[in-house]
């Protein structure tokens, strides 16, 4: 059937104002390139609204002449869950097809749900209840025969327009399905990063509080008792560092899945540090947890990690707080006393069982140092330290021109404290250094004001000649002052010498170049001091009080003291002997040749030189 375009333009361009206006030209031709399906049981009749359509501008048509044609369509039109099949025009009396059954069918299925369909009828076979019926059940609208080029395209249009829209906003909800359930996950993870960690997915320490907590009201109402393990890697760091982070997680990956197969499954297992875990066991007893204890430590004990060819054996350090009855607590120190027991464990040579213990003499020297860290920067920052002097008494011009210089820290109420009460904290807490350079600043400021017959010797820390500042400074301070080098004099242990041999003696030898001279202080109290003296560039040897306090009553001490003088004299060094109390020491000492003499004999340490303003 042929149709003139003129007659033709008309309906078209009612068919696209049936968009919304005023509709686009793009949006027409997406319409115009919509998938139809044509189902009519007279030959006639098909092609006439086949061509119908082809001269209205829809290129993509295709007709069946049963229903089991029409869902064979339908059925092919599927690819990835999509179905391209934008309409169905069938007739009511097409054989095999009842609309009412096919969209009640095409409701179940997503691709085909926003198909519409328009039935086509019989004028002849009018029903006002049936054409209810019909639109009731899906219908999207009713056309009838004979069609005309003004009523079908329309229709066609608007049915297509609806389709589209209906598609978006499937579309749309289907995103915002996705949104919904992206955030779902999203949320569902943060919750589980709140609680939990990300490289082990061990729980966090938020969560073991929220277990601690309701551990602790079980065993305060119902009796039963519980233990706390802390577990801490030894030596983690070394492996961390030798082969780079990525091994050391990776190591952290497998400790925590051994961690997971040795205990319940309904302990709460934790990481709690770098390398450190915990685990709250319930509804235990101590032997249980004994038990419990030594096998988790024989675990680590033979566990090893190879990466990239290189195999370490680690083991750990085991803490365990027993929460009883009798002994109920808060969360935070159940905590506390199990991470001391750790550290106990680890200062008693680590990969060992340690049960807590508010006796232990570590925890002690712990919260000593935890007390006075804070003492030893207020007193930096408010010049609490003061210098004390002690003499040296030179045996062979029976004078005293040579001064120890000792630090005192000044305290509440004008107390004075001695190094052994702050020193090693100070070490410890890497304070030293601060305290070193303030002594040599203070005593060269002092010297500079003595007589020019008077030298200091200034005590150090092993671990500052490790410290590049320490040349400039006293070059700086030699410069500032004018004194003469050669009236200071450096002591270092000899226990601290030996512990970074090399670095030390390379600035032992720099500050010498600058004319200080050396003590090696404490000589004689290690297993290697005659083999270190060869190589070390010392001007003194200060012989070990330990060999002085009983010179008179211990001949062993006598033969080991001569030979320290003699070697030190044959090595062209001078020997100050310490702690010497009674004048029959020194009358021994002055007949092994030793040159210079210290302690309460001679005289106590001073706040003043003697003779001196």
């Amino acid at each position: 059937m042929n149709i003139p375009f003129k007659e033709r333009l008309p309906a078209i361009e009612r068919a696209e104002q049936t968009l919304s206006e005023p509709a686009s030209i793009a949006a027409a031709a997406d319409l115009l390139d919509a998938k139809i399906i044509i189902g009519g049981s007279r030959a006639s009749d098909t092609v006439f609204t086949e061509t119908l359509l082809q001269v209205s501008g829809f290129t993509h048509i295709h007709t069946a002449n049963t229903g089991d044609d029409v869902n064979r369509l339908l059925r092919e039109g599927i690819r990835n869950d999509i179905c391209d099949v934008d309409l169905l025009i069938v007739d009511d009396d097409l054989p095999g097809f009842d609309a009412q059954a096919t969209r009640l069918m095409m409701d179940q299925f997503d691709e085909w749900r926003l198909i519409p369909i328009i039935q086509l009828c019989r004028e002849s076979q009018w029903d006002h209840a049936q054409v209810l019926t019909d639109l009731g059940h899906g219908v999207t609208s009713l056309l009838y025969h004979p069609l005309t080029a003004e009523s079908l395209p329309p229709a066609i249009m608007t049915a297509l327009a609806v389709k589209r829209e209906r598609d978006s906003s499937f579309q749309q909800q289907l995103r915002l399905e996705d949104e919904v359930a992206t955030l779902k996950v999203m949320e569902a993870r943060l919750q589980f990063s709140v609680s939990h960690d990300d490289l082990t997915g061990l729980a966090n320490r938020r969560r073991l509080e929220q277990a601690l907590d309701l551990s602790l009201t079980q065993v305060r109402n119902f009796m039963s008792s519980s233990a706390l393990f802390y577990i801490d890697l030894d030596s983690f760091k070394v492996l961390n560092d030798a082969e780079g982070h990525e091994a050391g997680d990776t190591l952290l990956v497998q400790v925590a899945n051994t961690l997971r197969r040795y205990f319940r499954v309904n302990d709460t297992l934790v990481r709690i540090g770098s390398d450190e875990f915990a685990v709250l066991v319930d509804n235990t007893d101590e032997e249980s947890i004994i038990k419990q204890a030594q096998g988790l430590k024989n675990l680590f004990d033979g566990y090893s990690f190879e990466h990239h060819g290189h195999h370490y054996h680690l083991s750990a350090s085991i803490g365990v707080k027993l929460i009883q009855p009798d002994d109920v607590t808060t969360v935070g120190e159940l905590l506390s006393h199990a991470n001391q027991a750790c550290y106990t464990a680890k200062k008693r040579g680590r990969n060992r069982v340690h049960f807590y213990n508010p006796e232990d003499r570590e925890m002690h020297t712990l919260r000593h140092s935890v007390e006075w860290a804070p003492r030893i920067r207020a007193a930096l920052k408010q010049g609490n330290f003061l210098l004390e002097f002690q003499p040296i008494y030179a045996l062979d011009s029976g004078e005293v021109n040579h001064y120890e210089c000792l630090i005192r820290m000044r305290g509440e109420g004008g107390v004075l404290y001695y190094p052994k009460e702050f020193i090693p904290v100070a070490e410890a807490m890497g304070l030293i250094h601060q305290i070193d350079f303030w002594v040599i600043d203070r005593a060269m400021d002092t010297l500079r004001t003595m007589p020019e017959d008077i030298s200091f010797a200034i005590n150090l820390s092993g671990n500052v000649f490790l410290d590049e500042h320490l040349y400039p400074l006293v070059q700086d301070k030699l410069k500032q002052t004018g004194i003469d080098p050669a009236r200071i004099v450096f002591e270092i242990t000899e226990t601290s010498a030996i512990s970074n041999f090399e670095l030390t003696k390379r600035m032992i030898t720099s500050l010498r170049s600058l004319g200080c001279r050396f003590a090696l202080d404490d000589f004689g109290a290690g297993f290697n001091s005659y083999n270190y003296l060869k190589y070390f560039p010392v001007d003194i040897l200060k012989i070990d009080g330990g060999f002085i306090t009983d010179l008179d009553d211990d001949p062993v001490d006598q033969l080991l003291v001569k030979s320290m003088i003699d070697i030190a004299h044959s090595l062209g060094k001078k020997t100050v002997a310490e702690f010497v109390e009674r004048e029959s020491t020194l009358e021994l000492l002055r007949g092994y040749g030793v040159d210079f003499v210290q302690g309460y004999l001679v005289g106590k340490p001073q706040p003043k030189v003697p003779g001196t303003d």
